[in-house]
């Protein structure tokens, strides 16, 4: 009998990652479209001098806030440089998500809640058409990250969310496929050891296997592959301030990308 007790006992988080995973799906709205530009810059916590975008298809994902798990509470430090983009820009608000390491957070049911609460208010309270979240959940987090954002779900429930993906979870996993949002976007830089074979894997024409990972992708100014899937809308980031000269580099590259994709 007690070794039967062991059992359950050990298999009692992937049970309740089931199940949770398994009410997200009967609840969740069908995914809808992301009306946003093919082009859309990351604007982090910067005084980015942004005046130099076409408006006309280009978009911009601004740092709104950050927000910080830590123990049993949610905190939240506001964006400290104002953003100034030209007249006209489409804007998606952006939560970035930190946890905090000396006191990690306790994950329970309560703070989750309060997790999606927080997003919510960013989401009334910040310029954005869309809120995007940006959290690099650890596999012993993702249980968690789930929850919460079913329960943001719940609270915006024809609010179009995105959420940012390693290029990891959307290339050898499959539970983003679960996250209650619109679009997923994976980041295809900081790749770490697996950058070479990761790059010649889209170079060869791969794609990522999650479908919600197929609409948008993320790359770096600094590290721009020489391919990405075919129709896939750009978000990008930049190291340094942006300028004229790196925003018309990535657009020359996103031409480049484009004519290559002619060839398929």
């Amino acid at each position: 009998m007690r070794p039967l007790f062991r059992r359950c006992v050990a298999f009692a988080p992937l049970l309740l990652l089931v199940l949770l995973v398994s009410d997200q799906n009967i609840s969740a709205r069908t995914r809808m479209p992301v009306d946003m530009p093919p082009l859309v810059l990351w604007a982090w916590d910067r005084d980015d001098d942004l005046g130099f975008i076409d408006v006309r298809d280009t978009a911009v994902a601004y740092l709104a806030a950050t927000v910080i798990l830590r123990g049993k509470s949610v905190f939240v430090t506001p964006r400290h440089h104002p953003l100034a983009p030209p007249k006209g820009t489409r804007l998606v608000a952006v939560a970035h998500v930190e946890v905090d390491r000396h006191e990690p957070p306790i994950a329970s049911d309560a703070q989750a809640g309060d997790f999606a609460a927080t997003l919510a208010a960013l989401r009334e309270t910040r310029p954005g058409e869309f809120l995007q979240i940006d959290f690099e959940a650890t596999s012993s987090q993702r249980a968690f990250f789930l929850k919460a954002v079913a329960a943001l779900r719940q609270r915006l429930p024809d609010a179009v969310l995105s959420a940012t993906a390693l290029t990891s979870w959307c290339l050898d996993e499959r539970w983003t496929q679960s996250l209650a949002v619109d679009e997923v976007v994976p980041m295809l830089f900081r790749l770490g050891p697996d950058r070479r074979r990761i790059r010649e894997y889209f170079a060869d024409g791969g794609d990522f296997r999650s479908a919600n990972c197929r609409t948008s992708i993320g790359v770096a100014t600094d590290e721009l592959p020489a391919a990405i899937p075919f129709g896939r809308r750009i978000y990008a980031f930049s190291p340094r301030r942006w300028n004229a000269e790196t925003y018309a580099t990535l657009r020359e590259r996103m031409r480049q990308w484009s004519d290559a994709s002619r060839l398929y």
